[in-house]
């Protein structure tokens, strides 16, 4: 509380917060990231394993058993959100990352792996749920896009750390860079409970000192207003200590629930997720004649840049203008690079057009940055604050069995209907999403909970 004998702009302290927080989301987005460029040495005859090289079999089952981690973690962490709180469960929820690397450190086999890559998930899931909805209950208004994005932007800058860090680095090596990372976070422990759920369990005292200390330790009359509005917020949907049925009567609500659960199906379905797990392999496939982790990394800077825009614009722009443009410009990038890939297929002499690959998924991951955020804060937004935590985490673990599903069986779909097969249904899925979004989806940009509330309602355009 070292912060309370300076006078601090509010928007700092939940500026700082979270990025404290979401270090997390940095090592997430290193796993992600790992076994794209790993997987070329770990299927080589110059693998440090001492078990030797890993088959295409063993490689879907090291990718595809963290989705499992994480509707593990998902079920778990999310059901300790709503009677631990934030702040410990996300600090708890780090510990399988760390037993995870360690893990990495001293890999013998592929069973060192299987067990790593599901900690890793057991941590990726509990966060999942948990960051949007902590930094969402933190944020003002004003700035509640921005540093939702957050998540996405340090998810995606893992990413292109790893696709870097394991391309150049020692196997055994990497592991102890991610855990210096980790114990970076605990700086995280000098934050407090979010005062959202400090009202929900009726601990009015303790939500006040809170909301204080994330405005900066103000007094002044606007945050005493913004509590108020709060706290009869909160105390209206919260009647019963237990959830009901009752608290999915409201239209609102369940027109809420299909809303969230369209939108972050969409995070897998519209093929972001097994574009970055398998990107030097696309590239491979695509031959290019361009080194292919160069390419990765080349992409995964792309998208850090493309997650940075749609944070700016997130609380510009808006949130439904930003989903629908970058859906159907996702959607268009999958088609041509499909195309790409039938050409080749058919034997056509694409050499003059090398340089089409990795400008089509550049583009398509600059464009999906948005598709992949923006779910994950309209999540946090469009639920209320009562039934947030169980459907985020219901939500969240189906999706993780969707990742599972795509991630497991995306390569041998591509053997068998071609990689320009794949790359159509992403494009199918794009364009579904976008049109369902400008019919359903309302805008939350700088709106109440109770503003919100009308938008669905349709009383506010």
């Amino acid at each position: 509380m070292m912060l309370k004998r300076f006078k601090v702009s509010g928007k700092l302290v939940q500026f700082t917060g979270a990025v404290c927080v979401n270090l997390c989301a940095l090592v997430y987005g290193i796993v992600v990231g790992w076994p794209s460029p790993t997987m070329q040495i770990l299927t080589s005859t110059e693998s440090p394993l001492h078990s030797g090289p890993l088959t295409q079999h063993e490689v879907s089952l090291v990718n595809s058993i963290m989705t499992l981690g994480g509707m593990t973690g998902a079920l778990i962490f999310g059901w300790v959100a709503d009677r631990f709180g934030r702040k410990w469960p996300i600090i708890v929820g780090t510990m399988p990352q760390i037993i995870s690397f360690i893990l990495i450190a001293t890999a013998k086999n592929v069973n060192f792996l299987l067990a790593s890559r599901f900690l890793s998930g057991v941590a990726g899931g509990a966060m999942s749920v948990l960051l949007p909805i902590y930094v969402s209950e933190i944020s003002e208004n004003s700035i509640r896009g921005t540093l939702g994005s957050m998540y996405g932007i340090f998810y995606n800058l893992g990413i292109a750390i790893a696709y870097i860090i394991c391309s150049y680095m020692s196997f055994y090596t990497v592991p102890f860079v991610v855990l210096v990372m980790l114990v970076l976070f605990s700086v995280f422990i000098l934050f407090p409970e979010s005062p959202q759920y400090l009202l929900l369990k009726r601990r009015d005292a303790e939500a006040e000192k809170s909301l204080k200390f994330f405005r900066g330790f103000s007094h002044n009359e606007e945050v005493k207003i913004e509590f108020e509005a709060l706290k009869s917020s909160v105390n209206s949907s919260n009647t019963n200590d237990k959830l009901c049925v009752q608290d999915f009567k409201p239209a609102t609500t369940r027109k809420a629930m299909i809303i969230t659960f369209i939108l972050l199906s969409g995070r897998n379905l519209c093929g972001i997720f097994p574009l970055m797990n398998y990107t030097v392999l696309i590239f491979e496939q695509a031959e290019t004649g361009i080194d292919s982790n160069i390419s990765a990394i080349v992409v995964a800077g792309i998208q850090v840049i493309g997650t940075v825009l749609s944070a700016y614009l997130t609380d510009k722009s808006g949130r439904r203008i930003l989903l629908i443009s970058c859906l159907i410009g996702t959607g268009f990038f999958f088609t041509v690079i499909g195309i790409y890939f039938l050409l080749g297929d058919l034997q056509y002499n694409l050499s003059s057009l090398s340089w089409l690959p990795i400008t089509i998924i550049s583009g398509t991951v600059f464009l999906g940055a948005s598709v992949l955020n923006v779910p994950v804060y309209v999540l946090s937004e469009l639920l209320p604050i009562k039934v947030r935590s169980s459907i985020a985490t219901l939500y969240v673990s189906v999706q993780w069995i969707f990742a599972f599903l795509i991630i497991q069986f995306y390569l041998p779909l591509a053997e068998v209907l071609g990689v320009y097969s794949c790359m159509w249904i992403f494009a199918g899925w794009c364009f579904f999403e976008a049109i369902f979004a400008y019919f359903w989806l309302p805008e939350t940009k700088g709106k109440s909970s109770d503003e919100i509330i009308q938008a669905l309602e349709g009383k506010i355009k």
